[in-house]
């Protein structure tokens, strides 16, 4: 019952949240910035690897980073130790408006981070209230037609490519700010 009425409720709270969020939005060089939050949607144990790639990478430059995630299904659940130094997010953290009720996550949402990077090939409705409710000078990511509102930069791929692809475009489009 509580997931039917997610299904119409979550979408107010998404244009609430966007509306609430005031940060300010500005477009650091990358040579200035030093902390970065990844965030994705758990799609396996390949994808926590990719991403600890694209980690490991930003970390080489002497970036701090940090990984959340949000796991919706049970079997994208990731092996012992894959998700180890990361904050998980699951649909029941969030309130019939899309409220956070996890306070390591809202803190990480309301940390002055210079970018915010979305590393998922699909949106969703929890992806969008994260992206909405960070408080990061630079939210990045794919480019989903009408959520223009939760990115300030937005990076057109093609439906065909893969995961990496589209990581080693963030990487490359992040590092050229």
């Amino acid at each position: 019952m509580i997931d039917f009425l997610k299904k119409y409720s979550l979408p107010i709270g998404l244009r609430k949240s966007i509306k609430k969020n005031i940060a300010t939005r500005q477009n650091p060089h990358y040579r200035d910035a030093s902390r970065i939050l990844i965030f994705f949607t758990s799609e396996g144990n390949q994808k926590f690897a990719i991403v600890k790639g694209l980690q490991n990478r930003f970390e080489k430059e002497g970036k701090k980073v940090k990984c959340l995630y949000i796991l919706l299904k049970d079997e994208d659940k990731p092996d012992v130790h894959m998700d180890e130094g990361m904050q998980r997010l699951l649909p029941d953290d969030f309130s019939l408006f899309g409220d956070i009720h996890k306070p390591e996550v809202n803190e990480l949402l309301a940390a002055d981070f210079d970018f915010m990077i979305h590393s998922d090939l699909e949106a969703n409705i929890y992806s969008d209230l994260v992206m909405a409710k960070s408080k990061a000078k630079c939210r990045i990511g794919r480019y989903f037609e009408g959520h223009d509102e939760q990115y300030d930069m937005m990076i057109g791929i093609d439906e065909d490519k893969k995961i990496n692809f589209l990581l080693d475009q963030l990487y490359h489009y992040t590092k050229a700010l």
